[in-house]
């Protein structure tokens, strides 16, 4: 196996205790982002980070984008079934999963989240959220870390990285609560199988950054003007 790969795990584990322990450990719980603003420059230069680590990591495997299905080839299908699959997950979780766990656990979406979609005239900075943040960092380096763990670790690798990183993202959305954390673990783990069906991250992009719009427009339909 090429050093590059040894590094790789080693960056994607160190990336993982490190967010799970900030997500865990901190005394008052996740801390809710005060604006929109504030997590449309979040994803901007973490957008900016995962890439240049990512790209600069595959360069070092003898690997380019086009590994990762970074590719827009037969660009319309690639659409049209990214288009599918955001309704499907959408459904999915917002109608299946979410009815689910406000009948288990009796929890619904927090006040701290419902004021970020307060105002329509920051839905400017959501759509850029949604497409840049989820869209594509996200995606870009789960298909990453799935990748890396099969290659050095063979399938078992791959279904335990496919269950911690759905794990770890829902860490990272539990500032909405134990039902958003819940919520975002599904949903990242159904992005996950996404891009395994063709190994093409941008199936994983194109659904998740149409999951996020929807999301989007309907938290705005439900909660703009009212909180």
């Amino acid at each position: 196996m090429k050093p590059a790969l040894y590094i790789s795990i080693a960056v994607i584990l160190l990336y993982w205790v490190i967010f799970a322990a900030r997500q865990l450990l901190q005394a008052d719980g996740p801390t809710t982002p005060s604006s929109v603003r504030d997590i449309s420059l979040y994803v901007s230069v973490k957008a900016c980070i995962v890439f240049a680590v990512v790209w600069f990591l595959l360069r070092r495997s003898d690997e380019t984008l086009a590994d990762l299905g970074f590719t827009f080839d037969r660009f319309r299908s690639v659409m049209f079934d990214g288009a599918l699959f955001a309704i499907g997950v959408f459904l999915s979780v917002n109608v299946a999963l979410n009815t689910l766990i406000s009948t288990l656990i009796g929890a619904g979406t927090s006040s701290a989240t419902k004021a970020l979609f307060g105002d329509p005239q920051e839905a400017p900075f959501w759509i850029f959220t949604a497409i840049i943040g989820g869209g594509f960092a996200e995606e870009f380096l789960r298909g990453f870390v799935l990748t890396r763990f099969d290659q050095f670790f063979g399938r078992l690798g791959l279904a335990v990285a496919v269950a911690v990183d759905s794990i770890v993202f829902g860490l990272g959305h539990l500032y909405q609560g134990p039902f958003g954390g819940i919520s975002a673990a599904f949903t990242g783990l159904m992005f996950a199988l996404i891009f395994l069906r063709r190994r093409r991250v941008v199936d994983a992009m194109i659904a998740h950054a149409g999951f996020d719009l929807l999301g989007i427009a309907a938290a705005y339909a439900l909660y703009a003007n009212k909180v």
